[in-house]
């Protein structure tokens, strides 16, 4: 009778789990022809690159975009931006790194339509880039998250001290999966994370420390949503080859928050990605 009951507990837990994973709305628009419109530098000759890189040590605290689709801001703002700033600072310590963190919301509320006033439509890669080139983002402090509907003009002098210069695409949506791969790797071992745009079946929202696709997950269903991830490092050992990604799912997700993705399956369902130049 004891054992029963354990299980029903056990079964509900896992329910619950279940329901607030899938209830997350990733949001990241796809657009092929917008993509392939920024600038991109084809890559003609491959040189060695390092068998593991890793800029873990300069993430913020792992987040979460909780119901609103938000994902971009999160891969392009929280995660990007801070760590290439904490890189820049060489701080490793996690609460001054916290501290110094950009704000998601901020990045979305820029890039969202008009009509999007429960921040639940999602925006575009490309858009919230030119938003970090042209007007820039704000410390979390002065544009804290959730924030939906909030005005964005009384902080905007604040974002332009923190503009990026330039970004561009790291490759053409139809490459092969072996020029995916190595220019992923290229650019984050010339010393950046990056941000890619896949798509993503009902695994992703259950992957443990690594996310293994089911058999009949497809990149190719038109049923998939967009979800932009940041990607922090890659190593030629772990698993085969992988990427380490951090995302906006909060700490329940996968290992902490942060998964490895093979190369394989990041090449099949990413369609998009960027670096900051």
């Amino acid at each position: 009778m004891k054992i029963g009951w354990l299980i029903g507990i056990l079964i509900a837990s896992l329910a619950f789990s279940a329901s607030a994973q899938t209830d997350i709305t990733p949001g990241l628009l796809l657009d092929d022809a917008g993509y392939e419109q920024v600038p991109y530098q084809e890559i003609v000759t491959k040189e060695k690159l390092p068998s593991r890189v890793s800029f873990e040590s300069f993430c913020p605290a792992v987040q979460a975009q909780g119901a609103y689709s938000t994902c971009t801001g999160f891969a392009c703002g929280y995660y990007l931006r801070t760590i290439l700033e904490a890189k820049s600072r060489k701080i490793t310590v996690p609460a001054d790194i916290n501290k110094l963190a950009f704000s998601p919301g901020y990045l979305y509320e820029k890039a969202k339509s008009d009509r999007d006033y429960a921040c639940t439509e999602g925006v575009y890669l490309s858009k919230v880039f030119s938003i970090l080139k042209e007007v820039g983002v704000v410390p979390f402090r002065h544009f804290p998250y959730p924030a939906c509907g909030q005005q964005t003009v009384p902080v905007d002098a604040v974002a332009s001290r923190y503009r990026i210069r330039e970004y561009e695409r790291l490759f053409n949506v139809q490459d092969d999966e072996p020029q995916k791969i190595y220019n992923l790797k290229k650019a984050l071992a010339a010393g950046s994370p990056v941000v890619v745009g896949m798509v993503v079946p009902a695994s992703f929202f259950f992957a443990g420390k690594v996310w293994e696709p089911a058999s009949g997950d497809d990149p190719k269903d038109k049923r998939l949503k967009g979800h932009a991830l940041c990607i922090i490092g890659y190593d030629d050992k772990r698993h085969g080859g992988a990427f380490r990604v951090i995302n906006s799912f909060g700490k329940a997700w996968a290992d902490g928050g942060f998964c490895w993705i093979s190369y394989h399956d990041m090449a099949r369902f990413t369609r998009y990605g960027f670096k900051i130049s």
